[in-house]
């Protein structure tokens, strides 16, 4: 803001110096360059670092990945044995057993045996065996509406009693 012949200058009224005192002397110069080449080089190896650090993360990763893997394999390759196992043993069992074998020992070992006319209960089963199932009729959109939902749900609980 001027006005006749006075100026204002907002915060310090020193006059600004007009020269770089980094050009004139040769000393102050060179540390400044020197400072500035030390932080490019501090940021450089910085740089580098996290970078390492990155590869190095990625690698531990894979080869966490590689022994989980190779882990799954072992556990597959178990299992597929075990069930060859059990397979082998139904098979044994299915042709080892002999009914007649089985007769005489549940007489014998366990004394068991074949009931009499009377003992025999028979029991009736009619043949109309039925289920009665609610058909799901599409739902209308109810844009998520719970009262809504809730009468639509009260109102095939009705049906269901008619």
């Amino acid at each position: 803001m001027k006005q006749k012949g006075y100026e204002y200058v907002h915060g310090s009224a020193a006059p600004q110096l007009e020269y770089d005192v980094y050009e004139e002397n040769q000393v102050l110069r060179a540390k400044k360059i020197y400072k500035s080449n030390r932080k490019v080089k501090i940021r450089m190896v910085m740089a580098i670092l996290a970078v390492f650090a990155a590869g190095l993360a990625v690698m531990c990763r894979y080869a966490m990945i590689t022994k989980i893997s190779y882990q799954i394999n072992q556990r597959q390759k178990a299992y597929e044995e075990i069930r060859n196992e059990n397979s082998m043993l139904r098979v044994q069992i299915e042709t080892m057993t002999d009914l007649n074998e089985i007769k005489e020992a549940a007489e014998s070992r366990l004394g068991m045996q074949m009931p009499d006319k009377s003992q025999i209960v028979y029991i009736r089963v009619p043949r109309n065996d039925y289920t009665v199932m609610v058909s799901r009729e599409p739902e209308t959109d109810n844009y998520g509406n719970p009262v809504l939902k809730f009468i639509n749900r009260a109102v095939g609980l009705f049906k269901l009693f008619e």
